[in-house]
């Protein structure tokens, strides 16, 4: 029996794209479960592509094959990884995407370079996740070992933005927003054994019609806050996350996946 494959993408489901790399899957490695993780990943947007797949790693079989396409350089000289955690193997563009696996993972993450592989097979200039990702993917899940692949390559030559850690300030901190899910929660990327205060502030937002921005509290979950206030609560996938009790902290704040927001410790 083959490997899982689990795939994300920021390809969506209006286009072919993501049937055609099922297509290449089911071809080359016709006994693996595929399963979808997302391919609503903000376009580009590689700090969201990253809190998925930390996010859904945990959640997977451990001998699972993830193909994490996000991949704005397709086409240029940008690496293409195979990062390993444990049993589970991530097959990427080296650009980040693995940054928040690597800081979640209790072990030492392990990678090979596939780029040599990858400029050896037949692809398009635009569409790797077909041409190069899939079939690599499916090689690896039907048993091929990385070191057929390519070489490691050493750990402080991968990629990385700085993802995982939030700017500490003496009276606040300066965040990312990973995240913007389909309620209007906005995932900060900073982790749940971080200690927030009781009351925070966006000391540089406008106010906004319903809410104060002025006032953001630490709350256990959305039934604590009332109407039109700023919630930080822990979110289920292990981050900090804004929110508004049934309603959108995204919308009414104007923040998405990649923005960087300021909590100043304090407020009304």
């Amino acid at each position: 029996m083959s490997r899982t494959i689990a795939l994300l993408t920021d390809f969506g489901l209006d286009d072919p794209y993501v049937g055609q790399m099922k297509g290449v899957l089911a071809d080359k490695a016709p006994d693996s479960r595929i399963i979808d993780v997302s391919h609503g990943i903000a376009p580009f947007c590689i700090s969201q592509a990253s809190f998925f797949l930390a996010a859904a790693i945990k959640h997977f079989p451990d001998d699972t094959v993830f193909v994490a396409v996000v991949d704005p350089g397709v086409g240029s000289g940008r690496r293409i990884i195979a990062a390993e955690f444990g049993d589970t193997i991530v097959v990427a563009p080296d650009n980040g995407i693995v940054e928040l696996a690597e800081a979640d993972y209790c072990g030492t993450m392990i990678v090979t370079d596939l780029s040599e592989t990858a400029n050896q097979m037949r692809s398009s200039y635009t569409f790797h996740g077909r041409d190069i990702f899939a079939p690599i993917a499916a090689n690896i899940a039907c048993g091929s070992s990385l070191e057929m692949l390519g070489s490691k390559l050493p750990l402080r030559d991968v990629v990385r933005t700085g993802l995982k850690k939030p700017l500490w300030m003496e009276n606040g901190v300066e965040a990312v927003v990973l995240h913007k899910d389909r309620f209007g929660n906005l995932v900060l990327n900073i982790p749940e054994n971080q200690i927030m205060p009781e009351r925070m502030s966006i000391p540089d937002k406008i106010p906004c019609v319903g809410i104060d921005a002025g006032c953001v509290r630490r709350a256990c979950c959305y039934a604590e806050l009332e109407s039109g206030v700023l919630g930080l609560i822990v979110g289920s996938q292990g981050f900090y996350e804004l929110a508004l009790y049934q309603g959108s902290a995204a919308e009414k704040l104007n923040f998405g996946p990649g923005d960087s927001l300021v909590l100043k410790w304090g407020g009304i």
